[in-house]
């Protein structure tokens, strides 16, 4: 249950006028000067409840994606041997570093192509973008980046197999994506070419790259968006979380050919969708422990997150406030929301479910 004091129970909704974004959504002009209620408030809390319900216990995909996710991972598995005769040890380390996850890039993809995609199609570009997502992830833990020694519930790959080996693995796996796009059955020439481009900018200069170097390093001067710390914040969280969402979506919306206008729907779903989600992993960080999370907790000290500059409480408003907005746009994009809204409930039930206590603590 999520639990906010009752001084904030006034500003859930999003409020015109927002400011404009480079993201696909706006983002509320509230800040730090935003009012946080009297200590009688604070005492007082109600609970809120604006996502899906979901048992924690759950696999994250959600029941109704149980088959996909069984296939999935029986072609991980295939694309992964078919490495051989790569080194044993860097196999090893790329099948560490795939084992496990919510797969939720891979159902986002499964479920927007629908089912008159092609099966193979589907399920290998769904490798593809976990494979891309995994790599990310070994790039993220290593000691010059984030030094994590967790991830997932088990040491971090370069914890395992060394840094050198770890990089090796990531670079590895971000080739093999793109190889397997690029040989994908059942799709043309043109629309190949289309889903190679979609990886390879998700990973460049303009994706994920760019993400951790703003992430790590900050913004300089002439930066997009360096003046504003709103902006800032969600343009890493736009390159480091979302525009991977944003991939999946179009990929699967150009393997199910879905129309013009509800492929533009169903991309503002995944942008607001990774907002939330980053905003929700950094309220994870900062108040929860490694044992719930499955990764090392209090990796965002001294960054400038959303949680950072605006408070817990101001964090799960936005974060609910992002949810909503990308439920409005699945809907408007026309197709079954369902599975999508249970799939994206069973994912941040667990990840929003704060004590009650650092919520108020939050707000003195």
């Amino acid at each position: 249950m999520l639990l906010l004091p009752r001084g904030q129970r006034a500003r859930f909704r999003p409020r015109a006028p927002a400011l404009p974004s480079d993201h696909g959504h706006a983002l509320s002009p509230r800040g730090p000067s935003a009012r946080k209620g009297t200590r009688q408030d604070r005492q007082r809390i109600i609970p809120v409840s604006m996502i899906s319900a979901a048992d924690p216990g759950r696999d994250p995909a959600g029941t109704e994606d149980a088959g996909f996710v069984a296939l999935l991972e029986a072609r991980i598995a295939r694309h992964l041997a078919d490495l051989s005769p790569a080194p044993q040890r860097l196999v090893a380390a790329a099948r560490g570093a795939m084992a496990h996850g919510k797969r939720l890039r891979p159902c986002l993809l499964n479920h927007v192509a629908g089912k008159d995609a092609d099966p193979d199609a589907v399920l290998d570009m769904a490798v593809a973008f976990e494979m891309v997502h995994s790599a990310s992830l070994i790039l993220d833990d290593l000691p010059a980046m984030d030094n994590a020694l967790l991830r997932r519930g088990r040491p971090t790959t370069h914890v395992l197999h060394g840094e050198a080996t770890a990089i090796l693995a990531a670079i590895g796996l971000l080739n093999q994506a793109i190889a397997i796009a690029n040989a994908l059955p059942g799709v043309d020439a043109a629309d190949r070419q289309r889903l190679v481009a979609i990886l390879t900018g998700v990973m460049g200069w303009k994706g994920l790259v760019a993400g951790q170097e703003l992430d790590l390093n900050g913004f300089s001067p002439g930066d997009a968006g360096a003046c504003d710390p709103q902006e800032r914040i969600c343009r890493v969280n736009r390159l480091k979380t979302g525009i991977l969402l944003c991939a999946a979506v179009e990929a699967g919306a150009l393997l199910g050919r879905r129309p013009g206008a509800a492929c533009a729907q169903l991309l503002r779903f995944a942008g607001a969708l990774g907002q939330a989600f980053q905003i929700a992993d950094d309220l994870g960080d900062a108040h929860r422990r490694s044992d719930q999370t499955g990764k090392d907790c209090g990796k965002d000290a001294g960054k400038e997150t959303f949680l950072a500059v605006f408070g817990t409480a101001e964090a799960l408003n936005r974060c609910h406030a992002l949810l909503a907005e990308a439920y409005g746009a699945l809907h408007a994009s026309g197709i079954d929301a369902r599975p999508l809204r249970r799939m994206v409930g069973a994912i941040f039930g667990p990840m929003l479910s704060l004590p009650p206590d650092d919520i108020l603590q939050a707000a003195e």
